[in-house]
């Protein structure tokens, strides 16, 4: 039924309990894995810093593998691989990517380090109105 499935994180619990149920649904259905950071290069991410484009996108790269490492950590024995793009907007380029490597299922937390936005998290509720792969939103434990 799946094939390939993404998990794409951001870091926060609610994206590693996504990575967990991607990785549990992998495991039964002898699916692989991706596990996808996308690096933010619109201009919101840099209005609030002092510091240079280059040193904020370094800063983000690095929160990116590690966030990419926590997850595929989840792996055992499902294939994996772990992407760290930049885009200039998120759910476009979680959309993207899905399309270009023949992604089956995107599985997604509800909402990640931005915070709470109604009950689906904007990123999540813009893949959800972007793509015709079917997309599994995972909450928050006990919500």
């Amino acid at each position: 039924m799946y094939d390939t499935i993404l998990v794409p994180t951001d870091g926060s619990e609610v994206s590693e309990r996504a990575a967990q149920e991607a990785f549990g649904l992998a495991s039964e259905l002898g699916a692989s894995v991706h596990v996808l950071f996308v690096i933010d290069e619109s201009a919101s991410s840099f209005l609030l810093t002092t510091e240079t484009m280059s040193s904020v996108l370094e800063e983000l790269r690095e929160t990116g593998e590690e966030a990419t490492e926590a997850a595929a950590a989840f792996a055992e024995d499902v294939p994996v691989e772990t992407a760290v793009v930049r885009g200039m907007n998120i759910h476009g380029t979680i959309v993207d990517y899905a399309e270009d490597h023949g992604v089956d299922l995107v599985v997604m937390g509800t909402h990640g380090r931005h915070g709470v936005e109604h009950i689906v998290g904007s990123t999540t509720q813009r893949v959800l109105t972007s793509t015709s792969i079917p997309v599994l939103v995972v909450g928050e434990k006990g919500a």
